[in-house]
């Protein structure tokens, strides 16, 4: 599995059991195998290209709330590995036959308008450290899902490309400089605040689950 510090483990031990029920959740478990029914991959990969609209403006944000030009310089090389996970996204659209003008035409299910007015509210209220808890168990879960799915794909899984896509090395070398700096951003915040950073990662990955469920019951 994907290297964790220390305080991420923390993150996820204490967001349980919500965070088995989104790396585990049966969206998850028919992508390895290849069953999940092609209609329904379609649907997530439309909400979750705008998902990722809302991700990149979480990190324009993140910029501004940046203290210093070293932070800024992390968040630039997470916005460039995010515009290229697009994309690729977009590429993967493509494939399965849905138009790039399509998807910018799209009404948001409503999982994904709370997921990301959430992430985004998280930002706007709180520091950097708030907001990168926030988008935290996206970008560390995606890591950890994609590497397990790869052990355990199904032979001509139809959705392998998606499963290389987020086992792929550069992709977990940029999470984990992600968790790294968030971990960093959190080193020195007091008692009171590391809950709410606890409470943000958790409600985030209540989020995620959301989507995967939003993806299984279209």
């Amino acid at each position: 599995m994907i290297y964790k510090t220390h305080f991420i483990q923390t993150l996820i031990q204490q967001a349980q059991p919500h965070w088995h029920d989104y790396v585990e959740h049966d969206f998850v478990q028919q992508l390895g195998q290849g069953t999940l029914p092609i209609s329904r991959f379609q649907y997530y990969l439309k909400q979750d290209y705008l998902y990722l609209f809302h991700y990149n403006r979480a990190l324009a944000l993140a910029i501004f709330k940046a203290e210093n030009f070293e932070q800024m310089r992390e968040i630039h090389q997470a916005i460039t590995v995010l515009l290229e996970e697009i994309q690729l996204h977009i590429d993967f659209c493509q494939e399965w036959e849905i138009a790039e003008q399509d998807l910018q035409n799209l009404a948001e299910d409503p999982a994904c308008v709370a997921y990301t007015r959430y992430v985004l509210d998280c930002g706007i209220t709180g520091g950097l450290a708030e907001l990168y808890a926030a988008i935290a168990p996206c970008a560390i879960g995606y890591a950890e899902i994609g590497l397990r799915l790869k052990q355990q794909s199904a032979p001509n899984n139809p959705y392998q490309k998606w499963i290389d896509a987020y086992a792929d090395e550069s992709f977990q070398t940029a999470v984990e400089k992600y968790q790294d700096f968030l971990t960093a951003l959190c080193q020195d915040l007091n008692p009171k605040q590391l809950a709410n950073i606890q409470h943000i990662f958790t409600t985030a990955t209540r989020m995620e689950v959301a989507f995967w469920q939003m993806g299984l019951d279209h």
